[in-house]
């Protein structure tokens, strides 16, 4: 039979090693803890901003014309456009914009647009008047578009 002093021994000894063999198996765990259903768990909210609802759809212009366009062609539509436009509303207000792509050279562009509202711009104007309309019913603007790819007038009403 083997003495008390053997088992006293060896006691210390398995308790070391049990407590060894606790730690190593619990060392590869996780702990259970909020986290672990909920992985955005302690994480400050972050609020749903929705996006700005889109604007009003834009006004379709009145008439269009691309530039270079024969007058006969278009002189007797923008007359019938511009005399039922008068009749709905007498005080109506005529913008022609003359516009351009623009080139990327302000030079370029610029005489580009002096040529188009001299030319196509000025016929327009003309012819609105002609159908009816006073002269200062009419407003002529021009510029650089990035939306058109060649010289268009379009004639918007207000």
């Amino acid at each position: 039979m083997p003495s008390v002093t053997c088992f006293a021994e060896r006691r210390p000894a398995l308790q070391v090693m049990l407590l060894a063999g606790v730690v190593l198996c619990l060392s590869g765990c996780k702990l259970v803890d909020q986290k672990t259903f909920n992985p955005q768990a302690g994480k400050p909210p972050k609020p749903y901003i929705p996006p700005p609802p889109p604007g009003p759809p834009p006004v379709p212009p009145l008439v269009e014309l691309v530039s270079g366009t024969p007058p006969a062609e278009w002189s007797a539509p923008v007359e019938q456009m511009v005399r039922k436009a008068l009749v709905r509303k007498p005080n109506i207000l005529f913008v022609v914009k003359c516009l351009v792509p623009p080139s990327g050279n302000s030079d370029l562009d610029q005489l580009t647009l002096v040529q188009l509202v001299q030319g196509d711009g000025q016929a327009v104007t003309q012819a609105i008047i002609k159908a009816g309309a006073a002269p200062d019913q009419v407003e002529i603007t021009a510029m650089p578009d990035s939306t058109v790819t060649k010289p268009v007038i379009r004639v918007y009403v207000q």
